[in-house]
């Protein structure tokens, strides 16, 4: 398989700084392959299919990445990018139920977004910091909106109280528990919805 098509550089640039940019495209076309087949389902395309889609050899693929864990990081890093004004926050304006309707609908929204970037992501974790370290940060600035988003509801809870409650809501609404309700349950987006909306109310009107 042939080099991916570089486009063409002045004669006057320097050579070194025409290797770098070959290589940089080189890498965005392996990265961008990857995604392609995160998007059509596929999280473990294989470097063979990777390769032929980004139109490199299978050695270029280990000259750009030092192995398939760091190509998924660089892969998953983009996707982020990609998909990070998914991740922010439902405003916390309107009433209860407006409110819990705005996170599920941002959750679902997220998990649609990642589902196959994340069940990727899950092989590397155990072995790559990074995506270990990517994916306990998403955790995080998840959980730390459900304090600011219902504030009304948590402001008169003690202290110990509230925090349990933040952490029942935070896990009510997670990815992991769409993921179950969708995949392992098998529950329609509308029904998956209704699960999540009728436990946050029951937590937050306690």
């Amino acid at each position: 398989m042939g080099e991916p098509a570089i486009e063409s550089f002045a004669s006057d640039e320097p050579a070194t700084d025409r290797r770098r940019l070959r290589t940089e495209r080189g890498k965005e076309l392996v990265v961008d392959a990857l995604l392609t087949f995160f998007a059509e389902g596929d999280p473990q395309p294989g470097v063979a299919k990777i390769a032929s889609r980004a139109g490199v050899s299978e050695r270029s693929v280990f000259r750009y990445f030092d192995d398939l864990e760091s190509l998924a990081g660089a892969a998953i890093e983009r996707q982020i990018a990609r998909i990070a004004p998914a991740f922010r926050p439902p405003a916390p304006t309107g009433d209860l139920e407006a409110r819990i309707g705005a996170l599920v609908e941002q959750r679902l929204r997220i998990s649609e977004a990642t589902a196959v970037t994340t069940q990727a992501a899950e092989r590397f974790a155990p072995h790559s910091p990074a995506i270990a370290e990517a994916f306990a940060f998403r955790r995080s600035v998840l959980h730390d909106q459900i304090a600011e988003l219902f504030t009304v509801e948590l402001t008169p809870m003690a202290g110990r109280v509230r925090g349990e409650v933040v952490d029942a809501v935070s896990a009510a609404a997670s990815l992991e528990t769409i993921r179950m309700l969708r995949t392992t349950a098998g529950h329609s987006r509308t029904r998956t919805a209704a699960i999540i909306a009728r436990t946050l109310r029951s937590l937050l009107t306690t």
